[in-house]
């Protein structure tokens, strides 16, 4: 290991004192008589006592067998078009799967070694998240572009013939797009975070009701978990601070953006009150510091001991703690770790390397890497599987501070504003953009200052992240990701009378008032910068129009992010130019927006 090397690996962590574990050197195992294919493994649920661990891969829609004991994969079934999630229920024999593809929950039965769906009903289009509550009677999945939760009833386990195994008991709507969820040791009520932002809802399954929401300085909810003792709740997000810049200085001393384990007490959590009130009895601990940075923590995990296993998706590697506030270990595994779970006895944990269609094995204890299990063989990288490497690494910037996942999450928007160079100068913070559609949205920058996307890219590395000049290899393979991302459907329309005609009346309110002379259908944007009675700190007065292609994702509009909502772009905003609608042209052109 070289001094820079050992430097960093003894740097402190809000954990503790970091000491670093090599991975141990191991042959890759896994069976050759698999189909050739990514498969891209996101989910982890632990049966057979320990002696099974079941995986629900997101790109081929498959779930892996993988044999414990002698750490290789002895089956592999074909169950959905791309699962996301994965919960056994407390029978130890059924699980359920959530396929975000088909936009629907399934019941998966597991006996020998084998499995077979024996229920599926669909929920609400894009599910990402399943928790099973009530002794596994009952199932809530999140849906992150629905925007909505939908509550599900699971039947004991009953002969064949008999009725439905999964009935959907209702839904709820929430003010944002969920993903995270935890129960309260199975029961309820559930935690549901903010996929982008730092939003926090506690939600009554049985009345099917929000009963409290709080905000937390934070984005990227990517971690969440009770502690054993159930008194405290573990999340991993990050914080990016508006007041800083992005200058060498402000990145490489951690004012920028920052990486955190934090942990809320229940009693503040489930207590009426205010957001600062969330906080009271918290405490809040950096993942990395200056040096050695943890870029996009994931996943958490915590054993009945109180070990600590935190992904840090970003960085390619896992932290490992004795508690929480303990010193930590940090040890490599594959790229983009999206899932941990622990073995019953609390000696493995398990680690899914999303990248790399593996699964590493990590002693808890020593937090040696013992083993890699490969899903089984893959087929040759496309350019835009080589740029999504690249976009989720936080080892594209300095020190690993950040990726570009970190403001562009999921290839979305974090919601917030960063003071970048995009506009050419420092001082006026501009709203970070989604990135759907991208690539037919230029020139880009809110100045439109960026004729080609390669441009963009290469700026973007070297000032914003400050990260090492990339090949144009790697230009090219981040621009086919961006290429890729393709604009979510729209979401289910709100629950409002004849939403249907609303939505054409809105379309024809866009029309009458020409807002097509900046956002002109299909792209409902134009090439080009406009003053439409705005002004930023910087005295910009001419803007690039961004997309309003799934304008009804965002949560924070116009370009420093002033506006919370669609409604008051044109009720409080009057954009542009002090444009006046009556309240039902607003309803109906928010409608039609939404529906975009």
């Amino acid at each position: 290991m070289t001094p820079p090397t050992i430097r960093r690996a003894i740097a402190a962590l809000g954990l503790g004192v970091l000491v670093m574990i090599p991975p141990a050197a191991s042959a890759v195992d896994g069976p050759g008589s698999l189909a050739r294919r990514i498969r891209r493994p996101v989910a982890l649920a632990i049966v057979d006592g320990g002696k099974t661990v079941l995986v629900a891969n997101s790109r081929s829609g498959s779930l892996s067998i993988v044999d414990a004991d002698n750490r290789r994969v002895v089956a592999e079934c074909d169950i959905g078009r791309g699962l996301s999630d994965l919960a056994a229920l407390p029978d130890g024999r059924r699980l359920l799967a959530v396929d975000r593809a088909a936009g629907e929950l399934l019941l998966v039965e597991y006996r020998d070694r084998s499995v077979r769906v024996v229920g599926r009903v669909a929920v609400a289009p894009d599910p990402v998240r399943v928790v099973a509550i009530e002794g596994g009677s009952m199932a809530v999945v999140a849906s992150t572009w629905s925007r909505r939760l939908t509550f599900v009833g699971l039947k004991p386990r009953a002969p064949q013939g008999t009725g439905p195994e999964l009935t959907i008991a209702g839904s709820l709507d929430l003010p944002f797009s969920p993903r995270e969820m935890a129960s309260f040791d199975g029961g309820a009520p559930v935690v549901v975070a903010d996929a982008f932002g730092g939003r926090l809802a506690v939600v009554d399954p049985h009345h099917r009701a929000v009963e409290s929401l709080r905000n937390l300085p934070a984005h990227n909810i990517r971690g969440m978990a009770f502690s054993p003792d159930g008194r405290t709740l573990l999340l991993t997000h990050q914080v990016l601070n508006r007041l800083a810049r992005t200058t060498f200085d402000d990145v490489h001393w951690g004012q920028l953006i920052r990486n955190h384990l934090r942990v809320l007490r229940v009693e503040a959590l489930l207590k009426p009150g205010t957001d600062a009130a969330l906080l009271d009895g918290g405490r809040l601990f950096d993942l990395g510091d200056v040096g050695y940075a943890a870029g996009d923590p994931g996943a958490i995990a915590m054993s009945r001991r109180g070990e600590v296993i935190v992904a840090l998706e970003g960085m390619d590697e896992v932290a490992l703690s004795a508690g929480v506030g303990e010193g930590a270990h940090r040890i490599v595994v594959g790229r983009q770790p999206s899932a941990v779970a622990i073995s019953p006895d609390g000696v493995l944990a398990y680690v899914a390397d999303a990248l790399d269609d593996t699964i590493s094995v990590v002693v808890m204890a020593t937090g040696q890497r013992p083993s890699t299990i490969a899903l089984g063989p893959r087929p040759e990288l496309t350019a835009a599987d080589r740029g999504e490497r690249l976009f989720s690494s936080a080892r594209l910037s300095h020190d690993g501070w950040m990726s570009c996942q970190s403001c562009h999450t999921d290839g979305h928007t974090n919601g917030l504003a960063c003071d970048t160079l995009g506009d050419g100068s420092y001082g006026a913070p501009k709203q970070v953009p989604s990135l759907f559609g991208v690539a037919s949205t230029g020139p880009w920058t809110w100045t439109a200052s960026m004729g080609r996307l390669e441009d963009q890219v290469r700026k973007s590395i070297l000032t914003t992240m400050h990260g090492t000049k990339l090949s144009d290899e790697q230009v090219a393979d981040l621009t086919a990701y961006l290429a890729s991302l393709d604009v979510p459907a729209p979401r289910p329309a709100r629950p409002i009378p004849d939403a249907a005609a609303a939505i054409a009346r809105g379309r024809e309110v866009f029309a009458a008032r020409k807002c097509a002379g900046c956002h002109e259908p299909p792209s409902y944007t134009t090439p080009g910068k406009y003053d439409v009675g705005l002004a930023d700190e910087a005295d910009n007065r001419e803007f690039n129009p961004p997309s309003l292609r799934a304008v009804g994702r965002r949560d924070a509009f116009l370009h420093d992010g002033r506006v919370r909502s669609i409604r008051d772009v044109f009720a409080a905003e009057h954009h542009p130019r002090g444009l006046e609608l009556s309240p039902r042209e607003i309803d109906d052109l928010v409608a039609f927006l939404e529906s975009l």
